[in-house]
């Protein structure tokens, strides 16, 4: 992580992948752009207009973190406490949520009292010591993942904030669609096709339903790897 945050240039611009479910719509006048790209269709010989915005190039400076403040749900989890240190190192003001996900009013009363900007929801039940821990407590898992993840994005736009959701990329599995080894992989509008773990199914289950939010940035972790050793969540250290 601290490669990327001290070579932000790196990559380019990436604003376009902040937006919440980016859509290209390949329909007349509904495909986003920022040129206009005429199409003639060749038995009609009408003229198809596309137009398409894209995010402008920003400057970004003091002022800009100045003005940003974050809410951070997942205080005792890994991706959580990365977060804290992340913005530290940025000058960005944040602060955790004390609301539980599942409890509306609580979290209604987090975002009346600390006023962010953005939401990131990085909470959510994995199990202990691992995800066999869901198989047997669904109602909890589904209290959680399902419930709880959809309250906290309806409330957020229920207030205009966009909400970066981590989720997992554990909800794909090779098929025939998919060989293994055949260089074929997922895109992000692919539905989820794995269900071996109740864990997977919940976070499946959300996904589908947070595609209907026009205010989420799903950003799914797959096997996160830091320096810190110490850490059991790393995957250098589970292997």
């Amino acid at each position: 992580m601290e490669w990327y945050t001290q070579n932000p240039e790196w990559w380019g611009d990436v604003f376009g992948a902040l937006l919440p479910h980016p859509r290209m719509l390949m329909m007349p006048g509904g495909r986003l752009s920022d040129v206009s790209d005429e199409k003639k269709d060749a038995s009609s010989n009408t003229v198809q207009t596309f137009t398409v915005v894209t995010p402008k190039n920003k400057t970004s400076g003091p002022n800009d973190k100045a003005s940003l403040k974050f809410l951070i749900y997942g205080k005792t989890g890994w991706i959580g406490g990365l977060l804290s240190k992340l913005f530290e190192k940025q000058g960005i003001t944040y602060e955790y949520g004390k609301g539980r996900l599942e409890d509306r009013a609580s979290l209604i009363a987090d975002i009346r009292s600390i006023m962010p900007t953005h939401v990131f929801n990085a909470a959510g039940l994995t199990g202990r010591p691992n995800v066999d821990w869901c198989e047997s407590h669904k109602p909890e898992t589904i209290r959680v993942n399902v419930a709880g993840t959809l309250t906290l994005a309806d409330v957020c736009r229920e207030n205009g904030l966009l909400m970066m959701n981590f989720a997992t990329g554990c909800i794909f599995e090779y098929d025939t669609a998919h060989p293994e080894g055949s260089g074929i992989g997922f895109k992000e509008e692919d539905k989820p096709n794995f269900t071996g773990s109740f864990y997977s199914k919940t976070k499946a289950m959300v996904e589908e339903l947070l595609r209907e939010f026009d205010n989420i940035c799903t950003l799914r972790v797959r096997m996160p790897i830091s320096s810190d050793l110490n850490n059991p969540r790393n995957f250098i250290t589970k292997i």
